[in-house]
């Protein structure tokens, strides 16, 4: 039965189709033949690996992964999908897709709630809402509905058991260093000590948190929340003072048109703030908490402030729903541990443009337990700055993600807590797209960072860029860019014990290093690692890793093309795996097109190679190396069209010939030739005397196939301007004209351009040329001397190897080297 159900798993593999699947049917069937050469089948990689029947709330989710590695693979491309929709329902559907994975729910139940509710509260508002004020009452009616739809999710605990809990999800993640700030938190917010806990009726407590009612609460309260933001769009904000309203759910408040600052006792209550314009600062609490079910906040536009030196105090979400919204906008959020976080509770922060920084402390950024905490920022540069588990992290029942659409993103995990004593001068982080479980007794949830496009940067430590840890899954997502990873351990597509590691990359050139492993497609103790990077040139560091399978675990590692690099030798890399418990893991290395280099000479282009039990490494030719996106731009890049003005196609002719502007630069120099009778009049009166080489290159051009430009060239030669006559002479010489002898031999006699004479004669390969040159091997100037000998090299004469030779005993080094290469190229 079980080989029945594997196989099953990949034939639904092969039934993707497209440029989107993570692989091809090709790349399918390379893998199956790898684990022929093996013996095995492809069922071998779901064996069993659930072996701790003691830890609780397992995800099915990642059961499914870890026990069919196939289906793993099904799974995050369809979570890859989800995150990629765009449009005013995207962001419903991940949320009913995350609260699927980390309630252990059937997300779809849920699919027609979110259009129901927006349609309904979107008609409301248009007839209660007409000027601003007309919000307060409309959304505390919003909240009294909301409030008896949520009662059920907390029902099973009393307001002690909630302080308990509390304390026991605050007291899993800091850090020993933090350890007398969090006493003193405590007492501040009146929570037991983490050692007065009862740890094994917390645990069950757990359990009893009712995850449908909080899911389908969250979906109602996101459809108020975007229908509402609909509506305070087309309003009219005239108020000169900040309009507040006390209600039994919190204080609202409305802003004005100016820099408004929220802050102080005034604003600690908030449930509802907009900001309709203005440069603002934020210093108070957006955020829930036992005493607070509801927070929604939106900053229509401006450069705005947010900071706050407290513990879940701002963008956090405990016992309660926050929806959070800036909408343009270059801003700054100033945040310590626990914030853009969910602990029983849902957590939505939207960030729609501009070029943001994130600056928060630990457990922050889209960080979840017992709740879905999503960051999501749309356009721009942004910068994310975290200590440690953070960046997309999902412990027990939670989904914590980052999603940043597109723009050249930096993110950066660690720089405070050290993890000793593995690792006792490096920094811990988990994150970047880390699950965690708590080890033995819970299992964990789902960690992702999912990036749109950009040119981005990853910096982490020890467990970051798609990891997991014991019952998780933890995975990011980068679909385009020349990115750049670096890690320290456990990094990059790792599973370790009983966990999932992802990291999937789409396209560019991308840069993997870690110094220590396993990672980048690699599992350790009854786990699983996949890595698994498409289109470009790229290259990969680590110290045991790209599908390595340790302690019966499978690692999978696939580069599906481009001209790659692999650098380390280590006896584990490149498809290995160990025996340990009285039996084997499987390790996967497949690159599948393109011309690549290894460190080791068995495993080379083109080979299939075994290491370890089961380690089995192919290099193949399955893809032709995919165009790069520069090459695909260079191919529909605007192309000047040949009835534009000489000027404009001169300007073409004169860029960069690189990259996406190859195609450009090459029409428009042809363009040039066809209409040489306008170009060549143009170009001696405006661009002859140009200081730019690439103006320069177009002259080249276009006297390598004029010989009428030539001509006209000879006759600019004793004209006054003194720099259009030397580049004359060198663009004459480019094409190796032998009359150019005549007018050089008499600049020499006048003393006139006497380094560009002696410069040009290299292109001229007669014996003149070389009788010219002799009267300079002996100059007192070392430049001429240098520039002579460099001449002579290039002069294809017999007569000029013998000049050189006069020259063997110049003092100047440049000419020593220069006569020393000459040697070494010409001896056998």
């Amino acid at each position: 039965m079980r080989k029945t159900l594997c196989l099953a798993a990949i034939l639904a593999c092969l039934a993707w189709l497209g440029a989107e699947a993570l692989l091809s049917p090709a790349e399918y069937n390379a893998l199956h033949e790898m684990l022929q050469a093996a013996e095995l089948s492809p069922d071998a990689l779901c064996f069993e690996k659930d072996w701790d029947l003691s830890t609780k709330y397992k995800l099915d989710w990642q059961l499914r992964q870890l026990q069919d590695p196939w289906k793993g693979i099904d799974d995050m491309q369809a979570l890859r999908e989800t995150c990629q929709l765009d449009g005013p329902e995207a962001l419903p559907v991940l949320l009913r897709h995350l609260g699927g994975i980390a309630f252990n729910l059937d997300g779809g139940r849920f699919s027609s709630l979110y259009p129901a509710s927006k349609s309904l509260y979107t008609q409301q508002l248009s007839t209660q809402v007409k000027k601003p004020e007309d919000i307060f009452a409309w959304l505390e009616s919003a909240y009294d509905y909301l409030e008896t739809e949520l009662e059920p999710a907390f029902a099973a605990f009393s307001p002690e058991e909630k302080k308990m809990l509390l304390s026991f999800w605050h007291w899993q993640f800091i850090e020993s260093e933090e350890i007398d700030k969090y006493n003193a938190f405590y007492e501040e917010q009146g929570l037991p000590k983490y050692s007065d806990l009862d740890e094994k009726r917390v645990r069950e407590l757990i359990g009893k948190l009712d995850r449908q009612a909080l899911l389908s609460t969250g979906i109602q309260f996101l459809a108020i929340s975007d229908a509402l933001l609909e509506r305070a769009q087309t309003l009219q904000f005239r108020n000169k003072k900040i309009l507040t309203r006390n209600t039994r759910h919190g204080l609202m408040a409305i802003g004005t048109n100016g820099d408004d600052v929220y802050g102080g006792q005034a604003f600690q209550n908030l449930c509802f703030l907009l900001d309709p314009v203005g440069n603002d600062l934020y210093e108070t609490g957006l955020g829930s908490s036992v005493d607070r079910a509801f927070c929604l906040q939106l900053d229509l536009a401006g450069d705005d402030v947010y900071r706050s030196n407290m513990p879940a105090a701002m963008f956090n979400s405990s016992f309660g729903l926050v929806c959070t919204y800036d909408l343009a906008g270059n801003d700054l959020y100033r945040t310590n541990d626990f914030s853009f976080s969910a602990f029983m509770g849902i957590n939505l922060h939207q960030d729609l443009d501009g070029d943001d920084i994130y600056q928060s402390g630990l457990f922050s950024q889209g960080a979840a337990m017992c709740g879905i905490a999503l960051l999501v920022d749309g356009a721009g540069n942004d910068s994310y700055q975290a200590s440690v588990s953070a960046q997309g992290f999902g412990s027990t029942y939670g989904a914590g993600v980052l999603l940043d659409k597109e723009g050249a993103d930096s993110y950066s995990l660690g720089g405070k807590y050290y993890h000793e004593p593995l690792m006792p001068l490096d920094f811990i982080t988990l994150g970047q797209g880390m699950g965690l479980g708590l080890r033995p007794d819970l299992a964990g949830g789902l960690g992702l960072l999912y990036d749109g496009a950009g040119n981005d940067r990853y910096l982490g430590g020890v467990y970051a860029q798609g990891s997991g840890y014991w019952y998780a899954t933890g995975a990011l997502i980068d679909e385009a860019g020349n990115d750049v990873y670096s890690a320290v351990y456990y990094p990059q597509g790792s599973g370790i014990h009983l966990a999932c590691g992802f990291l999937l990359d789409a396209e560019g050139d991308d840069a993997y290093q870690s110094r220590h492993g396993p990672g980048q497609g690699a599992g350790h103790d009854w786990a699983l690692g996949v890595l698994i990077d498409g289109a470009g040139n790229d290259s990969y560091s680590i110290e045991g890793g790209n599908g390595l399978g340790l302690t019966n675990s499978v690692g999978l590692f696939v580069d599906k093309s481009g001209n790659d690099r692999y650098e380390r030798f280590n006896p584990q890399n490149y498809g290995g795996a160990n025996f340990t418990r009285s039996t084997g893991g499987i390790g996967l290395f497949l690159d599948a097109g393109g011309t690549d280099s290894y460190p080791d000479s068995l495993k080379a282009n083109n080979s299939i190679w075994q290491s370890g039990t089961y380690g089995v490494g192919r290099d193949a030719e399955i893809n032709q190396v995919a165009k790069t996106t520069v090459e695909e731009l260079a191919e529909t890049a605007a192309l000047p069209d040949s009835t534009d003005s000489i000027e404009t196609i001169f300007a073409a002719a004169s860029e960069w010939e690189v990259g996406s502007a190859v195609q450009r630069v090459r029409t428009a120099r042809k363009i040039l030739l066809s209409r040489a009778e306008e170009a060549i009049p143009y170009v001696l009166e405006n661009k002859l005397n140009t200081t730019s080489g690439l103006e320069y290159r177009a002259l080249e051009a276009l006297a390598a196939d004029s010989e009428e430009f030539i001509s006209e060239l000879y006759k600019v030669i004793d004209l006054p301007d003194s720099l259009a006559a030397k580049n004359a002479l060198a663009l004459i010489s480019g094409v190796g004209d032998s009359l150019l002898v005549e007018p050089i031999e008499r600049l020499m006699r006048q003393k006139k351009y006497e380094s560009t004479c002696i410069s040009v004669l290299s292109g001229v390969h007669t014996d003149r040329s070389v009788e010219l040159l002799r009267d300079y091997i002996f100059h007192p100037s070392e430049r001429f001397r240098y520039i002579a000998a460099r001449s002579l090299k290039q002069i294809k004469h017999p007569s000029a190897r013998a000049a050189l030779e006069l020259m063997r005993g110049d003092c100047s080094f440049l000419v020593q080297s220069l006569l020393r290469s000459l040697t070494e190229v010409q001896q056998p």
